[in-house]
C-alpha cells in the first residue's frame, strides 16, 4: 500500500512507495507502481462447486478429497532447489536488498523476505478469510479490542524464541512514523489505535472502531498489503530495531524527525549480513549478482513438511519477464505474468500448471478530481466532463485490439471485479447490473448534454469552455494501452483536443501526487468484493493519486443519476467503515453508486492474474484460498502446518 502520509497529503515518494508495497516490486495495487504509467499495476471466488479452486469437491484446496490441505512432506529432505523467478528483475539486484521494511529503495522485504521471515496470520482476499500462522489463535475480547495468542514454537534463526514483543515493536514503530507524518496523533492508521504485548505469547490491540473480527484481523495481525504485510522483521531485541523504537517513542520535534527520516532510509539490515535473522522457513545461504540462494531452517515448527533444502529467486538481465526462462526451464515457477496467450502456450513445460486463479487484475481510465489541488483547474474537476468523457469511449472498439490475456470489461464502473461480473458469483452482480450507469457505448449525444449543463459550447466541431477557449484534455503516459489510443480518437473525433504527455516514472509519480494531470492510466488487483474497498486503498491511496473529494453528493435514488429525490452526502472512509462494523450491504451499494456517479477511474479491461510452477518436479499443496488466493502463494505454502511446496521429481 501506499504510504499514509501521503495518503493524507504531505510525505515523502519514499513513504508513498513503503506503503505501496514497494510497487517496483511488482505489487498489484491500484497506482502502485511507477512504471511510467502504462501498466501501473497491486479480491472473486475460485473454483468449482467447492470454494477453493481445486474442484475435488472438498473445500479445502490440496486436490486429495481429505479436507484439509495437509500436504504431507514426507520426512525426507531431497537434494533439491525450488528456483522463482525473481520479480524484481528489472528491480534491486540481490546484494543492493535489504530487510527494512520502511525503506522502500532497494528493499528485499517481499523478495526474499516474505520467504525468510513469518506474519502472524494469512488473509485471503478471494476468501476474505484469514488462516492461523505463527498466531494460534485471536478473538475479539471488545468492541474495539483485538487479542491475539502466540505460538510458542516459533525461534529466529539464531535459536531466540521468537516473542509478542517482536511484533509488537514492529507496529510500534509504524504507528509512531503515521503519527509523526500524519500529524494526525491517535487516528493516524485507519484501524489500530494502539499494540501492546500482554507477556511474551499476547499481543493485545486497541482498534478506533468496533469493527468486524475479520476486518479487523486482516488490518493488523493478517494485514495483506505492503512491506509489513510479509512478515515480522523487527527482533525487539537487535540493537538497532530497538534503538529505533525506543526513540521514535520517547522523541519528539526535530529529534523525532530525525530519528523518521534514518528508519526511512536506512539499508538496514543488508539481506546477506550477520544481522539478517529471520524467523521463517528458509533462511539466506548466499547472495550472488543474480541469485538469491535460501536453505531450510530445521529450526521452523513446521520444517518437516518440506522436503526439499534450497528455495532461490533468479535474475533474468536478458528479460523482466517469467515466460521464457519459465519455458526454458531456467526456473520451476512465477509469481505472476499467466496464463499467457495462445500462441505461446505450447513453449510452456508439458506439466505447466496455474497456481492464484482466483485472482485478476483490472486497467482503468485515472481522472484528477482536483479536491485540494489549488491554482489548477482543470476541466476534468468537474464530475460532469468525466462522465461526458466516458460516455463518448467507445470500449468496443478496444475489444478488436486486445492482445495477450486482456478481455474487455463490459459492465458499468462499479468497483467490482471483472471475474465475478462475469460469473454473476456474488449477490452485488444483478445490483451493478441494474442500477448502474454504462458507459463507454460512445453516447455523443447524452456526453453533450453533460457538457452543456456545465456550460460549454461546441463551435464549428471543437468544444469550448465556460471561457471561451479550446477544451484540451492532458493525457499523462497510456501510449501503449489499446483503450487510450482508442479514447484519443473518439475524443478528438468528439470534438475534445488531447495533448498526449509521456514521462518518466519519477515524473509520473510526482505529477500524479500534485495533481498535475488530467487522464492517466492505472491498474488494479481485483482480487476480493471486500477488499477492493479496504481503508488503505480507497480512501487513501486512490484518493492520493485522484483527488476525489472524500465527503461528497450522490444523486438520489441509486440508478437515477438526475437525482429526483436530491442528494445524499457520504464520507467514502466513514461509509466503508460502516459496512465493515455491520455488514449492511446497503453501504457497499451506495458506494458502488458513488464510484458510478463520481468517477475517480473507469474500468475498461481486466486479466487474470495467475502465476505458474512445473508440476514434473514439484507439487503445490495447500487450502485454495491460498492457493488460488493469497499473492505469495509459492512462500506461505511451506511456512504453513496444513500445507507443503513439495519436490516430487528423481
Amino acid at each position: 500500500m501506499p504510504d499514509i502520509s501521503n495518503w493524507r497529503r504531505g510525505s515523502s515518494t519514499r513513504r508513498q512507495f513503503v506503503k505501496a508495497g514497494a510497487a517496483g516490486s511488482a505489487v498489484l495495487l491500484a497506482g502502485c507502481s511507477g512504471g511510467g504509467g502504462d501498466d501501473t499495476t497491486e479480491p472473486p471466488e475460485d473454483g468449482a462447486g467447492d470454494g477453493d479452486g481445486d474442484g475435488d469437491g472438498d473445500g479445502d484446496g490440496d486436490g486429495d478429497g481429505d479436507g484439509d490441505g495437509d500436504g504431507d512432506g514426507g520426512g525426507q529432505t531431497f537434494d533439491a532447489r525450488f528456483r522463482i523467478f525473481d520479480p524484481l528483475t528489472s528491480g534491486a539486484t540481490p546484494t543492493q536488498r535489504h530487510f527494512n521494511p520502511w525503506n522502500a529503495t532497494q528493499t528485499g522485504a517481499w523478495h526474499p523476505g516474505a520467504a525468510v521471515f513469518d506474519r502472524l496470520a494469512v488473509y485471503s482476499p478471494t476468501q476474505n478469510k484469514a488462516y492461523p500462522l505463527i498466531a494460534e489463535s485471536w478473538e475479539k475480547t471488545g468492541d474495539t479490542t483485538l487479542e491475539a495468542t502466540l505460538s510458542e514454537d516459533w525461534e529466529w534463526h539464531n535459536g531466540d524464541q521468537f516473542v509478542a514483543q517482536d511484533f509488537v515493536t514492529q507496529w510500534q514503530i509504524e504507528l509512531e512514523i503515521l503519527r509523526f507524518e500524519s500529524g494526525e496523533g491517535e487516528r493516524a492508521h485507519q484501524v489500530m489505535k494502539s499494540i501492546e504485548a500482554v507477556d511474551d505469547q499476547h499481543v493485545r490491540i486497541q482498534l478506533h472502531d468496533p469493527l468486524s473480527e475479520i476486518f479487523a484481523v486482516q488490518n493488523t495481525i493478517a494485514s495483506f498489503h505492503g512491506n509489513l504485510g510479509r512478515g515480522v522483521f523487527t527482533k525487539h531485541d537487535d540493537d538497532t530495531w530497538s534503538d529505533w523504537h525506543e526513540r521514535l517513542r520517547n522523541t519528539s520535534g526535530s529529534e523525532k524527525e530525525s530519528v523518521v527520516q534514518e528508519v526511512l532510509t536506512t539499508s538496514y539490515p543488508n539481506i546477506d549480513s550477520d544481522n539478517a535473522i529471520g524467523n521463517g522457513p528458509f533462511q539466506i545461504k548466499e547472495v550472488g549478482d543474480s541469485i538469491i540462494v535460501m536453505e531450510k531452517y530445521d529450526g521452523h515448527p513446521n520444517s518437516d513438511n518440506i522436503n526439499f533444502n534450497e528455495f532461490a529467486l533468479k535474475q533474468f538481465q536478458s528479460t523482466n519477464q517469467p515466460i521464457q526462462p519459465y519455458a526454458n526451464g531456467n526456473v520451476d515457477a512465477a509469481h505472476k505474468g499467466f496464463p499467457v496467450q495462445q500462441d505461446l502456450r505450447s513453449q510452456l513445460p508439458g506439466d505447466h500448471t496455474l497456481f492464484r486463479e482466483g485472482r485478476s487484475s483490472n486497467k482503468l481510465f485515472a481522472f484528477n478530481n482536483g479536491h485540494g489541488i489549488e491554482g489548477d483547474d482543470r476541466p476534468v474537476h468537474d464530475r460532469n466532463v468525466r462522465k461526458a468523457i466516458c460516455h463518448v469511449f467507445d470500449r468496443e472498439q478496444v475489444g478488436g485490439l486486445l492482445q495477450g490475456v486482456n478481455r474487455l470489461f463490459r459492465w458499468p464502473a462499479c468497483r467490482v471485479q471483472g471475474k465475478v461480473l462475469a460469473e454473476g458469483s456474488h449477490d452485488i452482480v444483478d445490483f451493478v447490473k441494474e442500477n448502474c450507469v454504462k458507459y463507454g457505448t460512445n453516447n455523443t449525444n447524452r456526453a453533450a448534454e453533460l457538457l452543456r449543463a456545465s456550460d460549454y459550447e461546441k463551435q464549428n466541431g471543437q468544444w469550448m469552455t465556460p471561457d471561451g477557449n479550446r477544451l484540451e484534455l492532458d493525457f499523462m503516459n497510456g501510449t501503449q494501452r489499446q483503450d487510450f489510443n482508442v479514447l484519443r480518437q473518439n475524443l478528438e473525433d468528439f470534438g475534445i483536443a488531447v495533448n498526449q504527455q509521456q514521462v518518466d516514472s519519477a515524473t509520473f509519480d510526482e505529477r500524479r501526487m500534485n495533481g498535475e494531470y488530467d487522464i492517466m492510466p492505472d491498474g488494479s488487483s481485483a482480487n476480493g468484493v471486500t477488499a477492493l474497498w479496504a481503508l488503505g486503498l480507497v480512501p487513501d491511496w486512490i484518493q492520493s493519486i485522484t483527488h476525489f473529494e472524500p465527503e461528497t453528493e450522490i444523486p438520489m435514488p441509486i440508478g437515477d443519476p438526475e437525482g429526483s429525490s436530491g442528494t445524499k452526502t457520504i464520507n467514502v472512509e466513514e461509509h466503508i467503515t460502516s459496512w465493515q462494523e455491520t455488514g449492511d450491504s446497503q453501504y457497499h451499494k451506495e458506494l458502488i453508486w458513488w464510484w458510478n456517479q463520481t468517477l475517480p477511474e473507469h474500468e475498461n479491461m481486466y486479466q487474470p492474474d495467475a502465476g505458474a510452477y512445473n508440476a514434473k518436479n514439484w507439487d503445490l499443496d495447500v487450502r485454495g484460498g491460498i492457493r488460488d488466493g493469497v499473492d505469495d502463494a509459492l512462500y506461505i505454502a511451506p511456512k504453513m502446518a496444513d500445507g507443503a511446496l513439495n519436490y516430487t521429481g528423481n
